[in-house]
């Protein structure tokens, strides 16, 4: 009896210690951070990729060395250290851990995120979340024109006087904008980014219980856009320096924000057509890093050498309209438009890679 009680003692005692001297779950979690990047642009960033064509490309030398990592079994494999929130997702928020379906063509289609989730995520050994925030059509001009590059009133009033005209000239009765929605109207989707961003910090404990406790680190920004400025007649007449111009003030306005002023900043170059379409546009892109109040935080990632010319060429025979055995061709390979890289899954799971390298690089300067 008397060796039970001091057997029992003995065991309280341990257990009194071990609660003592082992940190709790939440007080882990609270040490450990939670690599936050933010995922930002138009069409091709919300991603048109299909990934089935990955299946179809799985030995070839650029996916045979990530294909694996990819599968769980027959399905697409998910991810238990990389998570996703996409706020302003085309049919609906959605939220959880990084796998397909995060594009907005289809159940499974999948966007950039799905390369950089899964490269960012082999690299880093913290926990990672993307915030995904991308809307179809948008502008750098007008629609993610950033505070500090605002349009003057002169120029809006000029604006305005010019759709006047237009209207009356056309004798059309379409309704004439006040000068003050016209000024709502530029960084309209900016400001809404940073609505969702800040939203989406401020969220993470809700949405993902699994990552209560973890102390969010903002730790980069990646932007892949401008379809829509590249085919602005005026902009293009001065070489898009403007586009330039405003990237740079984006950027800073960015940063300062979302309280990161030296968050490391990826620019994906829009190289819709690949390589033949690479002009003066890029060059502007390009020309963003040179800008000195930006220091060395900024990258500019080359990707048309990504674009899928074996789906293009049977894009071009009309394969996606042809017989049934030519359309089984193409839905191997692709599944839109050159404007939207062919909808390759191939071209943006690679293009995901490429940003998350960059991005590497940049967080270890």
């Amino acid at each position: 009896m008397l060796v039970q009680r001091y057997v029992s003692t003995i065991n309280v005692l341990v257990i009194a210690s071990l609660l003592i001297t082992l940190p709790s779950t939440s007080v882990a979690q609270e040490n450990k951070s939670l690599k936050v990047f933010f995922l930002v642009g138009q069409s091709n960033m919300e991603g048109k990729g299909n990934p089935i064509h990955l299946d179809t490309y799985k030995d070839t030398p650029e996916i045979e060395p990530h294909y694996k990592m990819l599968k769980d079994g027959s399905g697409w494999s998910v991810r238990n250290d990389v998570y996703i929130t996409y706020p302003s997702k085309n049919g609906g928020a959605k939220h959880g851990p990084l796998t397909v379906g995060y594009g907005t063509k289809g159940e499974d289609s999948i966007g950039p995120e799905f390369g950089f989730g899964h490269a960012i995520g082999e690299t880093l050994s913290e926990p990672v979340l993307l915030i995904k925030i991308a809307w179809g059509g948008k502008s750098l001009h007008r629609d993610f024109r950033p505070p500090s590059a605002a349009p003057s009133d002169d120029y809006l009033q000029l604006l305005l006087d010019n759709i006047k005209t237009k209207n009356e000239t056309a004798k059309k009765k379409k309704p004439v904008p006040t000068i003050e929605e016209l000024k709502k109207s530029y960084g309209f989707y900016y400001r809404e980014m940073i609505r969702h961003a800040k939203e989406e910090l401020a969220a993470i404990d809700s949405k993902f219980p699994e990552l209560k406790g973890l102390q969010p680190e903002i730790s980069g920004f990646v932007w892949h856009q401008g379809f829509n400025d590249k085919i602005n007649a005026e902009y293009k007449e001065t070489k898009y320096a403007d586009y330039t111009k405003w990237l740079g003030m984006f950027i800073q306005d960015v940063r300062k924000d979302l309280n990161a002023p030296n968050m490391p900043f990826v620019i994906g170059e829009l190289s819709t057509g690949g390589i033949p379409s690479r002009g003066d546009f890029q060059v502007a892109q390009a020309n963003t890093v040179k800008i000195k109040e930006l220091k060395d935080a900024v990258a500019f990632v080359p990707t048309a050498e990504y674009y899928d010319t074996a789906a293009h060429e049977l894009y071009k025979k009309n394969f996606w309209k042809g017989t049934d055995e030519q359309k089984a061709q193409w839905r191997a390979v692709g599944n839109d438009r050159p404007y939207h890289y062919l909808g390759s899954g191939k071209t943006y799971f690679l293009k995901g890679v490429a940003f998350a390298e960059a991005m590497n690089e940049l967080l270890h300067k």
